[in-house]
């Protein structure tokens, strides 16, 4: 609670005189998050202020990656690996908060250009696929992180706290990839964007963990023959307890 307080003590001070007051602004609780042993997951918290009226759309996206999706067949009694087609630059975490419907915010070319809602999310991909089959992955696409909780079900609610102070929760699962997100809040009037306000988050490994990926990727070698050893050792410690009782 100290937090929140102090972030709206922070935005109201911030707050310029009025003749330049700009439409938004913004600040999240924490611009990082720190992944260690354990964790569970984590809540990221963005509070802002409007000037005026207005629809505000805030769209956090995670580092880009290629990402590879597969359909697999039955050959010969054996399920196989058949087509498949690799989407470039993806976001590996995608979420977003809203303050009213889609439709009502904006028309579709400008959602479109500005990629908010998962509709409206450009994959770009490598192959000569037809269109119908690349729509098709990308659905599976979409489906699949959004059973990871990397992509979001339905849009989150933006909460108007009083009067133009606002707050948009976003939720972080156990599993999500490091990096650095860009969170994107976008003020609308008319249909159309008067103001873009734009923040950063950095998420890392830290402490034991982040000691553990780097030797996992820098001496892949030595960790491999680590965690055979480790494997082995566990076996025959568990056999020889067995045998002792």
């Amino acid at each position: 609670m100290r937090k929140i307080l102090i972030i709206a003590l922070v935005l109201l001070a911030s707050w310029p005189a009025q003749a330049a007051v700009p439409d938004l602004n913004i600040n999240l609780t924490d611009d990082h998050v720190d992944i260690t042993a354990g964790f569970n997951g984590e809540r990221l918290t963005l509070f802002g202020v409007r000037r005026d009226k207005g629809d505000i759309a805030i769209v956090v996206r995670g580092p880009g990656a290629s990402v590879t999706v597969r359909r697999k067949e039955p050959v010969l009694g054996l399920w196989m690996n058949r087509e498949s087609v690799t989407f470039e630059n993806v976001p590996l975490y995608y979420d977003m908060a809203m303050s009213g419907p889609l439709k009502r915010i904006a028309g579709p070319d400008v959602l479109a250009g500005h990629e908010i809602g998962l509709s409206n999310m450009q994959f770009r991909y490598t192959g000569q696929e037809e269109e119908g089959v690349v729509d098709r992955f990308r659905e599976v696409l979409i489906r699949n992180r959004q059973e990871h909780g990397l992509f979001p079900l339905e849009p989150r609610r933006i909460k108007f706290l009083d009067g133009n102070f606002f707050r948009a929760d976003f939720y972080l699962p156990p599993d999500v990839p490091t990096g650095i997100y860009t969170i994107d809040a976008y003020l609308f009037r008319d249909g159309g964007i008067t103001s873009l306000k734009q923040a950063t988050l950095r998420v890392a490994q830290v402490g034991f963990n982040a000691d553990l990926y780097n030797f996992a990727n820098k001496g892949a070698l030595l960790y491999g023959l680590a965690a055979v050893f480790l494997a082995f050792g566990t076996g025959w410690a568990a056999h020889y307890l067995l045998r002792r009782d």
